[in-house]
């Protein structure tokens, strides 16, 4: 059985083999984390596992999650925004084009800017700290909800008005601040697996996320069974 993942900045072919004990995983070399299992259409390099409703468009917590990971240290190079290209193509494909088709050339150093604030809120140690990191990003971007039209009714909507980098800085933002208000501070995870540092939201019932993708869970398991194996044998 074969699965593809990725690794220290390569991809690989993971393959399971069965000899008379638990399955064991190998490794060879194939390109980058594109390739792994749940990638994107025509496959770009992000993993469906960031995305709540994998084939729904994105929401804004979506979105948070992806612009986040667009600094991947298992890809070569590691940071994706160092044009637009890798940003719009996924921002497309999971049904934002309306933000990603108003970025441009212009709006990366502010995506970059935006990308370090919300990986900070990741960071922070306390409810408190985490809030004196979005309020400044909520007053500075004016990410006021409105009541917009929606399937015959209405819904709350921060700056509905807004295109490219001006929505992300308020939309992103304030999204993050209803998901710590409404769920905590524990639910926001960084991927276990070293040397990957990816983002994750944990909507498990029983708060047990520690990966932020089946591709790294995989080689996480993988490195146990081998560091399991050797002790056995030593």
């Amino acid at each position: 059985m074969r699965h593809r993942t990725a690794w220290a900045g390569r991809a690989f072919t993971l393959v399971t083999v069965r000899a008379g004990g638990p399955a064991a995983m190998m490794y060879s070399p194939m390109g980058s984390r594109a390739v792994a299992d749940g990638e994107g259409a025509g496959g770009l390099s992000y993993m469906r596992d960031w995305l709540e409703r994998p084939g729904e468009p994105a929401s804004d917590l979506d979105l948070v999650v992806l612009l986040l990971n667009s600094l991947d240290l298992l890809e070569d190079p590691p940071d994706r925004l160092a044009d637009l290209s890798w940003l719009c193509e996924v921002l497309a494909d999971v049904g934002r084009d309306d933000i990603g088709g108003a970025l441009t050339a212009g709006d990366l150093a502010g995506l970059r800017e935006l990308r370090g604030s919300l990986r900070a809120v990741f960071r922070a140690g306390s409810p408190a700290e985490a809030a004196s990191l979005l309020n400044p990003l909520l007053v500075h971007a004016a990410a006021v909800p409105q009541l917009v039209p929606c399937d015959g009714g209405l819904r709350l909507q921060v700056a509905p008005g807004a295109r490219g980098l001006a929505a992300l800085s308020a939309r992103l933002p304030a999204a993050l601040a209803g998901h710590i208000a409404h769920r905590g501070m524990g639910r926001l995870g960084t991927c276990a697996a070293l040397p990957c540092r990816c983002v994750f939201l944990d909507r498990t019932r029983g708060q047990t996320r520690r990966f932020c993708c089946t591709a790294c869970n995989d080689r996480a398991a993988a490195q146990l069974y081998r560091r399991r194996k050797r002790a056995a044998a030593g």
